[in-house]
């Protein structure tokens, strides 16, 4: 352990894995494909968008065996079958014919290969920069944000040039050599690690210590803390995945925008989704982690009820700014907030869990959207259902701060 402290470089390490979730993030641009695969296939756009919630479900399944692998054995072989899993996943989707196919080959075998490098990747990482919690996992996760903003022209320049099935199996190949390439930088840092020159804070239940805790999966259902926190991120990314995946469409809706302008609209949410993952980072290290998750919900609260009212193109751009802005901020708090409630040790399996509640929420935030559009004629009740979750978030979180008060006079 003493010679891998010596010889790893940790920027190396973290590198390695802002590479691999550039590229595992590419999931995103799913919808890009949508179009000319249902105009090829004759599928309804229901179907071929129900493979995306099967790959998310793969995805969150498989992810906690994988943190399970990274916290006993190490991270780098399940980057290479990850990696392997997940170009071949893309790849042999050029070829499909049916939907049950396509959910074989994109929702089976890429999600399994994502579920296997995405936590396990970010996790290893962060292990490595126990001083920096807060800004590596934003940094990191900034990637997720940076990968469909630059991929999504890129991948509708390959289906124009060569097909769309040509275009799957053209990046199924470039994703695979890409995580290839790097996977072998994700070397595990030695237990306990501490980067020279550097000693933990004293604990503070407002900032970010180093916990002393180390609980394993079972000992962590246990704790009231768990549900707390599980529920927090089931009721915040509800809210946030339901506004981001209807954002062209609400633009369309509510403010009468084109198609076009809608696209743009698109890109302006994820470039502040991008800010919001790099500056929750900050805010996390500054101010501690619950400070920093009730500023990220009540930030959501506020554009969720100001989207009620948001009838001119200018005050719903300033709503979307800051919905993308606090919803890319939800992921960065919650992986060093899991280490620090739980500990380091079993990090991997322990975070893999906890992140059941973002897939959750992805999974049913979208269906509220188009059920209460469907049924109500308007997205404004999807709104306040949205804000109605994130205040149960921040009552959550209140809860949790009262525990943890009373905890710390005892």
């Amino acid at each position: 352990m003493a010679t891998s402290q010596k010889t790893t470089n940790r920027w190396l390490v973290f590198s390695s894995a802002w590479v691999i979730i550039f590229l595992v993030a590419s999931i995103a641009i799913f919808s890009v494909f949508s179009e000319p695969m249902t105009t090829l296939h004759g599928w309804s756009s229901a179907d071929y968008n129900l493979a995306y919630s099967l790959y998310t479900l793969i995805f969150a399944i498989v992810a906690i065996l994988a943190g399970m692998i990274t916290d006993k054995f190490g991270v780098k072989w399940l980057m290479y079958v990850g990696g392997l899993l997940f170009g071949l996943g893309w790849f042999l989707t050029g070829s499909v014919t049916t939907i049950p196919m396509l959910y074989l080959t994109f929702s089976l075998i890429a999600g399994s290969g994502a579920g296997m490098m995405y936590n396990s990747a970010l996790v290893t990482a962060m292990r490595w920069f126990p001083d920096k919690g807060g800004k590596i996992s934003g940094l990191l996760l900034s990637s997720a944000a940076i990968g469909p903003f630059i991929l999504s022209p890129v991948a509708a320049i390959i289906i124009e040039q060569y097909g769309v099935l040509n275009a799957f199996r053209i990046l199924g190949v470039v994703f695979t050599i890409g995580i290839w390439v790097v996977g072998w930088l994700l070397d595990s840092a030695p237990a306990n690690y501490r980067p020279k020159g550097w000693t933990p804070p004293a604990a503070d239940q407002q900032k970010s210590p180093v916990s002393t805790i180390d609980l394993n999966w079972k000992q962590m259902l246990k704790t009231p803390l768990f549900y707390l926190l599980f529920l927090t991120l089931v009721a915040a990314s509800t809210a946030g995945t339901m506004m981001v995946s209807s954002a062209s469409v609400i633009a369309q809706d509510q403010v009468g925008l084109t198609a076009t302008i809608g696209a743009v609209i698109v890109s302006i949410s994820t470039l502040s989704n991008f800010v919001g993952r790099l500056s929750f980072g900050v805010i996390y290290d500054k101010f501690g982690s619950y400070i920093a998750l009730l500023i990220n919900l009540l930030m959501t609260i506020s554009a969720l009820l100001m989207m009620t009212i948001a009838t001119s193109m200018a005050f719903f751009i300033i709503c979307i700014i800051i919905l993308g802005f606090s919803f890319g901020g939800l992921l960065v708090v919650f992986p060093p907030l899991t280490s620090q409630s739980f500990g380091a040790k079993n990090f991997g399996m322990n975070y893999a869990i906890v992140f059941l509640g973002y897939s959750g929420g992805a999974f049913v935030g979208p269906r509220i959207a188009s059920y209460f559009k469907e049924t109500t004629g308007s997205f404004t009740t999807a709104y306040v259902s949205a804000a109605v979750l994130t205040a149960i978030g921040i009552a959550l979180v209140g809860l949790i701060l009262y525990i943890n008060r009373r905890k710390a006079q005892h």
